[in-house]
């Protein structure tokens, strides 16, 4: 007689060894499956006990050297999608016209790789990268707002005639 662990963690037995070889080919049971032999007081996987291993169905060869298969890609396309490599650019030109000091000329190309990628993510679905390009181009919208915040302050300020970078 056996004791088994099921599925919700509930303990079930004692059961004949009958009933486990009949619950392992109805899928109910599996090789992790903890079973004990009543009053033994140890839990084992089903595995472990030689009376039902040969029950169990045998693992999958396991082939040194093959390439290993590629996963099922959900939405039924054989192969994930790419990026558009526009979208990248316009993301890296966004952040760095932030980190250096706001300068306008990677701001606008930004913007302009952003928008390119844009269109071309909408010209072929199959391409993915949409995010990265809208974050492209509000990095490179956000430093070139800041950009002429920090320009404007700095040409209106009283003191910037008398700066050297006028003479």
């Amino acid at each position: 007689m056996y004791k088994i662990i099921g599925a919700d963690q509930a303990e079930y037995g004692p059961i004949t060894a009958e009933q486990v070889r009949q619950w392992m080919a109805e899928g109910r049971l599996n090789g992790l499956s903890k079973i004990q032999v009543d009053g033994s007081g140890e839990w084992k996987l089903l595995r472990e006990m030689p009376e039902f291993a040969s029950h169990l169905p045998s693992p999958p060869p396991i082939s040194l050297g093959a390439a290993p298969q590629p996963s099922p890609v959900l939405r039924g396309s054989a192969t994930p999608p790419v990026n558009n490599p526009l979208a990248g650019w316009a993301l890296g030109t966004g952040i760095a016209s932030l980190v250096c000091c706001f300068l306008p000329i990677l701001s606008l190309v930004s913007i302009v790789l952003g928008a390119i990628a844009l269109a071309q993510i909408k010209q072929n679905p199959r391409q993915g990268g949409r995010p990265m390009a809208i974050a492209g181009i509000v990095l490179g919208c956000l430093s070139l707002l800041m950009a002429m915040i920090c320009w404007g302050i700095y040409f209106l300020s009283p003191d910037a005639a008398s700066n050297p970078f006028f003479r």
